[in-house]
């Protein structure tokens, strides 16, 4: 997509909407170029399929064919690809928000009351969506039949890809009736300017909030991931922290509900969480000068978690959810941690090497792809002197069920070594 929506194809570009046509046109690029690189196989398959007999079952085709059904199944998987996508583009003081699919992009702004609203900026296009159904009846497909309904593993009518449900739809007995291709790749574009109010944008995949969906049961989970979000920003030091926090949260939430059996709770979607701030203040930022080598490090002092920010109803428009700020929280909290001459910059945990940053206008993305936390709190352990976490896990039950074990000639001694 970045080699699709580059800064040349907007110069010039002032108006909203010829911005919003160099924007559609980046993601229909996307989508031409993959259907494109699956052409020979495409080309394959239909070959292959004309030397298995009208009207013969898939079970007869493997036992007759077995080498062409074989090869049909890799050809499948391969030219079955495709993906949602969401995409924030910054331009001339405006934010454009493209998507296609249920991958959200949230807005989190101040009212003129200082209220945060957090405002859902793209379409979810599935088959639950209204819009979306009305736009396939168009096609001659029956709303009834339409709507919920799940093509395949998925119920998406809009995404990047998935030549099956383009080119090839007339295979499936739900669109065999279609006037024209039912799912396509046109994104849903909006736009706003960007001004004081705006506090800082949210972009996920439908795996962050369907999973914490899955484990809570909840209705309203925009607002709250946002209030998750929010409270990782006063927590965290950093955005890289804020975004995998919230991520390693729902993970854990949807795991521990996996294995309870809670919530009828099964697999979970791949994960990545993107934060872009605005204006909200990162109120716990870790700062430190580039002479930290050499430096003993500064105390680390815990602050208590923030109490639940209070919710309150929004009067403007079915689409806004309001968070409402606990200012006594926020205005209790410390200044960033700064050593002497060392303000603007901030330590890479991970890499152990200093960059000067503007945190309130940084960008950061974290995926579950990625299991360790790049850059956890640092307020959950303590430090000995010399900067090192002190031991906080007892071990001495789990060596007293080995001894046991060994005593009970449940482990033989030249196994011990495997235990410990």
């Amino acid at each position: 997509m970045p080699a699709e929506l580059s800064f040349e194809q907007l110069t010039g570009k002032t108006s909203s909407e010829e911005v919003k046509e160099v924007f559609r046109d980046a993601f229909l690029a996307v989508e031409n170029a993959f259907l494109e690189s699956i052409d020979p196989k495409i080309a394959e398959r239909t070959h292959i399929l004309d030397k298995i007999p009208d009207g013969m079952s898939q079970f007869e085709a493997a036992q007759k064919f077995p080498d062409i059904v074989n090869r049909l199944q890799v050809l499948d998987q391969e030219i079955r690809g495709g993906t949602t996508a969401v995409v924030a583009l910054i331009h001339g003081g405006v934010l454009y928000v493209g998507n296609v699919g249920d991958s959200r992009a949230l807005l989190c702004k101040k009212d003129r009351s200082g209220v945060l609203k957090v405002k859902q900026l793209t379409a979810d296009h599935t088959t639950s969506s209204h819009d979306e159904v009305q736009r396939l009846a168009s096609l001659s497909l029956p709303a009834s039949k339409i709507q919920g309904a799940k093509f395949g593993n998925h119920e998406l009518t809009r995404c990047i890809g998935n030549y099956f449900m383009k080119g090839g739809y007339k295979e499936f007995d739900i669109f065999s009736s279609a006037t024209g291709e039912p799912v396509i790749a046109e994104p849903h574009i909006t736009s706003m300017p960007i001004d004081d109010s705006c506090s800082f944008l949210l972009l996920m995949s439908d795996g962050l909030y369907k999973s914490y969906q899955d484990s809570t049961g909840s209705e309203q989970v925009n607002k709250e991931i946002a209030q998750m979000a929010v409270e990782q920003f006063v927590e965290q030091p950093t955005l890289t922290s804020v975004a995998q926090t919230v991520v390693d949260k729902v993970v854990r939430l949807h795991h521990d509900n996996y294995l309870t059996k809670q919530r009828n709770v099964t697999s979970r979607d791949d994960i990545s969480l993107i934060i872009r701030n605005f204006s909200f203040p990162l109120r716990c930022g870790l700062t430190l000068s580039s002479a930290l080598a050499t430096s003993p490090r500064p105390p680390i002092r815990h602050h208590p978690r923030p109490r639940q920010l209070e919710y309150s109803s929004s009067s403007s428009g079915s689409d806004d959810l309001t968070l409402q700020e606990d200012t006594d929280i926020l205005s209790g909290l410390p200044d960033s941690r700064l050593l002497p001459g060392a303000r603007g910059h901030r330590l890479d945990l991970t890499e152990g090497v200093s960059n000067t940053v503007d945190d309130r206008h940084d960008t950061n993305t974290t995926s579950t792809e990625s299991s360790d936390l790049q850059n956890p709190s640092l307020t959950q352990f303590s430090l000995d002197e010399d900067g090192r976490i002190q031991p906080y896990v007892d071990f001495d039950q789990y060596y007293q069920a080995i001894e046991e074990a060994r005593a009970a000639g449940l482990i033989a001694d030249s196994q011990l070594h495997l235990y410990k």
